[in-house]
């Protein structure tokens, strides 16, 4: 595992371009025996930028996760790596930030590799699109009134973005392990569905989601309705623990995955009867979510 640690470090140096970019290595990262199966939890989490260092802290220690994927850090996930003993990627002006217990390999701004062991090598993507165009408010609103007028405008509003992540998924998906975190501010299409629809849930629509559906179609799964298929019974809303009266509450933020791994459970953190690991100081207005993954 030293020459990890070397040609990590190695890679940096040369690769490092952007002088804000901090890179922090744990002091004793995690290792899964090169010849065993083994299990480590993700967690992921928009903290919302108005969150206070000790409510984030507060969800991660409570948690307890090998990795997390955060969202809207901009500087605190530093401060949360060091004061917890992650390993850390990241830097102040980016809204993502990597933190994890096993070592890690920087690629780009939003993917990292990390390596459960000599073998086992997670290819680990953070996302966080930007809300201005958000499609279930503008139903809300009247300005979308067709489901190909909704499905056209997410697909407009996040295509550059997504087409990024396509880009990086392509090389990879066929053969290696892959996790796909983050807050993409676009339900799923496993949510708007067709039962859904006929409940009058989500307007009585049922909408393709671009996001979700070219992630299904490329051999992403997401794992909370890999574990909880019924979005009725178990709608996982992440968006919004704000109680306004006119507000939409969906599911916007995603754990996906691919190669041999195996989401075991899935929970919901957040203030309210809605989350399933309750917290009393939680400032942020998305809920967390965290999986626990078998690999062999």
């Amino acid at each position: 595992m030293k020459n990890y640690q070397f040609l990590f470090f190695l890679f940096l140096l040369i690769s490092c371009t952007n002088d804000l970019t901090i890179f922090s290595d744990c002091d004793s990262p995690k290792f899964i025996g090169c010849c065993d199966g083994g299990e480590f939890s993700v967690l992921t989490f928009n903290r919302s930028e108005a969150a206070s260092l000790n409510s984030t802290l507060r969800v991660i220690q409570e948690t307890d996760p090998d990795i997390v994927g955060l969202q809207e850090s901009f500087g605190f996930g530093l401060d949360i790596a060091t004061s917890l003993g992650y390993c850390y990627y990241g830097y102040e002006e980016s809204s993502v930030a990597f933190l994890s217990k096993y070592e890690m390999e920087f690629i780009n701004d939003n993917y990292i590799r990390i390596y459960l062991n000599d073998k086992n090598i997670i290819n680990f993507f953070n996302i966080h699109y930007e809300p201005s165009s958000y499609q279930p408010h503008q139903i809300r609103d009247g300005q979308l009134t067709t489901v190909w007028e909704i499905e056209h405008e997410a697909e407009e509003a996040r295509r550059k973005d997504f087409q990024k992540l396509l880009t990086d998924l392509q090389p990879l998906i066929k053969d290696e392990k892959i996790i796909v975190v983050g807050g993409v501010n676009e339900p799923s299409h496993l949510d708007w569905n067709i039962e859904t629809a006929n409940l009058g849930l989500n307007f009585g629509l049922e909408v393709d989601w671009p996001i979700s559906k070219s992630l299904q179609l490329i051999g992403l799964n997401d794992a909370y309705r890999n574990i909880y298929p019924n979005p009725i019974q178990f709608p996982g809303y992440t968006w919004t623990t704000n109680s306004s009266h006119d507000e939409i509450h969906d599911r916007i933020d995603y754990i996906y995955y691919s190669g041999n791994l195996q989401p075991q459970s899935t929970s919901l953190i957040g203030p309210d009867y809605l989350s399933d690991i309750v917290l009393d100081i939680y400032d942020s207005d998305h809920r967390a979510i965290l999986v626990n993954f078998n690999f062999q």
